[in-house]
């Protein structure tokens, strides 16, 4: 009896780490299981806070025009906060976060594009953006061939109205 042996190491090749170049710095990522949970965790957080916000629609109504913009701009600073701090996380250096928001002139949009290509990198990586494209392409599929299915069947029940 003879053993087969596999290298499964040649086969895949995994390298998810990556030099990121981001606000003048240069960090090391590794794009991993750690990194998703801090996205998902942050996702949720912005959720919760946009739920809050819309929620509390109520009491949101009763406050006066300096109240709202309070209520407003503190929640602001909130996602900021958070976005910040997903970020040093994800590049694993404490204040690289805010390193990016003040280097790219205190503009939120440059944190968010940051995270989306951040999040882009790490599904072409790991398989997911492949199995995303896959079931949008079966839903494509999936429409068509069911659109298709039914004017068929409209245009059989037309024809056997009109003999």
């Amino acid at each position: 009896m003879s053993a087969i042996n596999m290298n499964l190491d040649e086969k895949f090749r995994f390298n998810f780490k990556r030099k990121v170049i981001i606000g003048g710095q240069t960090y090391n990522v590794t794009f991993n299981d750690e990194m998703d949970r801090v996205l998902r965790d942050l996702q949720v957080e912005m959720g919760g806070l946009y739920e809050q916000t819309n929620n509390q629609s109520d009491e949101f109504e009763e406050m006066t025009i300096d109240e709202r913009k309070k209520y407003l701009n503190d929640r602001f600073k909130q996602i900021i906060l958070d976005v910040e701090k997903a970020l040093d996380g994800i590049l694993g250096k404490v204040g690289a976060g805010k390193s990016i928001y003040d280097y790219y002139n205190q503009q939120s949009y440059a944190l968010y594009e940051t995270l989306r290509v951040l999040r882009e990198t790490k599904e072409k990586l790991d398989g997911t953006a492949k199995e995303q494209e896959r079931q949008k392409h079966q839903a494509r599929i999936d429409q068509y061939t069911g659109r298709k299915k039914r004017v068929k069947k409209h245009a059989d029940a037309n024809s056997k109205r009109s003999k």
